[in-house]
């Protein structure tokens, strides 16, 4: 069974090769990794209304005022800062617990800086969006295709 005697070099923690402390300081380290690869990326969706496209970003905990959202070269560009948690405030004066300091964590905040490259006829001229319950909806009109005629080049 497992034990806390020595295997090998390294030591055991119960069933665990690895010290929990050391666990909690790699995912710290991996979700940093992440974040700074995907720019703090968000999952969001693009619908295609008919008419216009709905893009929807969830980012939950913040405001109106706490949200911007640009067009740069085609793409949207929405910033969001952290949401200040009072909770997390309180836990963070406090002295660090021993272990693992959540029983379960399946999201964390973070600060969002990421651009969303919008559809080839979307129309730069018709966005509008609106905030709601940290639902961030943005709808952008579509542009008419353009026909192009077609002639017919003779043989010789």
């Amino acid at each position: 069974m497992c034990d806390d005697r020595h295997h090998g070099p390294r030591r055991m923690h119960g069933c665990m090769p690895f010290n929990p402390k050391d666990i909690a300081r790699m995912k710290r380290m991996a979700q940093q990794f992440m974040g700074n690869f995907m720019g703090n990326y968000i999952h969001h969706n693009i619908e295609d209304l008919g008419e216009e496209y709905l893009i929807t970003v969830p980012l939950p905990g913040r405001t109106r005022d706490d949200v911007t959202v640009s067009l740069v070269n085609k793409h949207l560009n929405i910033k969001a800062t952290k949401p200040k948690v009072p909770e997390h405030e309180k836990a963070n004066q406090e002295p660090e617990q021993k272990g693992f300091p959540f029983m379960f964590k399946g999201f964390t905040f973070v600060d969002v800086n990421m651009d969303v490259p919008l559809p080839a006829d979307a129309d730069e001229n018709k966005i509008s969006s609106k905030m709601t319950n940290g639902l961030l909806r943005v709808i952008i009109g579509k542009k008419p295709a353009k026909p192009i005629d077609i002639s017919e080049e003779t043989n010789n």
